[in-house]
């Protein structure tokens, strides 16, 4: 699978055509289906070069050389090999990007003057992003993902395991201390027995091992947590899962001081996991903690509603969006509306039902413009089902200024 995120979907919303091209198709995999697969593919590729030659503002040389990189696709066999549920294809003059993502898209073929992204937008909305923390004693491996997938990071100076991070160094056996790899820590010459992945400290004289060993984890975690903290920064909305065996959850938490730390984590040692499978067990959770955002932005809008801080009427919306005064846009998941969206003044025309080929042919969903507009202007956007949607309008802006204080 690729990994789409917010810094790719910006990617997208920066390309303008015409034309633009923009194709969704789910896969099914098995023997039988794959070819339907390419067939259905092959008749969205014959859509879109239909759409294509309706419009007589297009010059066959600027959109031929799009349908024959499209025809290729078709031609090639192992074009649907990659990973995934669905596949998500963009093209315009200069511009080409295929994603193979776990989503399984409606079958969708948009020409315009820009990327038809709201099946996209769903799936990168508020938050774009969440990460994954799998530590244990002797490794630290840390994921960033979307709602399509994971990948690791490399964070430097990171603190990857926890003889490093509290300069631990082995030593040899000491008769005053009981048997098994001596260490010291800070100066103070410590013991552990068994075969742990390293030694648990044991003091001679003062109680248990376990205390001690206790408060080595909880110095260790707070050390990684600051790492992950200042590598995020202050402003990280998406949730942090922490992976880890159990009995080193509380602990963990106990010594963090991350915000955004999920309620719910994975238990286990997950560092020898593919990123398939740290995807499959983590995106539920994060999923989880999206749907509380979700709730929590019904919340803001009722109070900014009521505190007149809130826009439904369409062109209003458009209008302040461009003004860059929208904090939150509330989109119902369902509702399209084509047209045009002037980018520069926020102005708003809709396509007419009597509008002739050509006028259908380079038109654009005006709900997603405006989305985009908000993201490419620091605002967030939350998709919520037409049952969610807190008022007839299928959108609905809260205005900058109001945080839900």
């Amino acid at each position: 699978m690729d990994r789409f995120g917010r810094e790719e979907f910006r990617q997208l919303i920066e390309v303008e055509g015409p034309p633009a091209i923009s194709i969704y198709l789910p896969i099914e995999r098995t023997e039988m289906t794959l070819k339907s697969t390419r067939l259905r593919f092959r008749a969205l590729v014959d859509e879109a070069e239909k759409k294509l030659k309706a419009s007589d503002a297009l010059a066959p040389s600027l959109y031929e050389p799009l349908l024959e990189s499209l025809r290729e696709k078709v031609e090639q066999r192992t074009f649907f090999n990659n990973s995934g549920d669905g596949v998500a294809l963009f093209l315009a003059p200069g511009f080409e990007a295929v994603y193979f993502l776990p989503v399984a898209f409606e079958k969708t073929c948009v020409v315009g003057s820009t990327f038809h992204t709201r099946p996209l937008l769903e799936h990168i909305a508020a938050p774009g992003n969440y990460w994954v923390l799998a530590i244990g004693e002797k490794e630290v491996t840390f994921w960033e993902g979307t709602p399509t997938g994971v990948q690791t990071v490399e964070i430097e100076d990171l603190p990857t395991n926890l003889q490093d991070a509290l300069m631990l160094e082995f030593e040899p056996d000491d008769l005053n201390f009981q048997t098994g790899k001596n260490y010291s820590f800070g100066g103070t010459k410590v013991s552990g027995g068994g075969n742990r992945s390293l030694p648990s400290p044991v003091f001679h004289g003062q109680g248990g091992g376990r205390d001690t060993h206790k408060a080595y984890l909880r110095q260790y975690f707070s050390l990684v947590s600051q790492g992950i903290r200042d590598y995020l920064g202050s402003d990280a909305q998406g949730p942090l899962i922490l992976a880890a065996v159990d009995y080193c959850h509380p602990i963990f938490r106990e010594a963090s001081k991350l915000k955004n730390l999920a309620r719910d984590g994975i238990e286990g040692n997950v560092h020898f996991w593919n990123d398939k499978s740290i995807y499959e067990t983590a995106w539920p959770i994060a999923r989880q903690e999206i749907e509380e955002l979700r709730e929590q932005a019904l919340s803001e809008w009722e109070r900014a509603f009521g505190r007149g801080a809130a826009e439904m009427d369409l062109h209003m919306v458009g209008r302040r969006t461009i003004e860059g005064r929208v904090h939150k846009l509330l989109l119902d998941k369902d509702a399209t509306l084509w047209g045009h969206f002037d980018r520069n003044t926020g102005e708003i025309t809709l396509l007419p039902e009597d509008a002739d080929a050509e006028a259908k042919s380079l038109a654009i969903d005006v709900y997603d413009d405006i989305a985009e507009t908000v993201i490419q202007r620091g605002g967030d956007v939350v998709v919520l089902p037409s049952e969610k949607m807190p008022f007839d309008s299928p959108i609905g802006a809260i205005l900058r200024g109001f945080r839900g204080r």
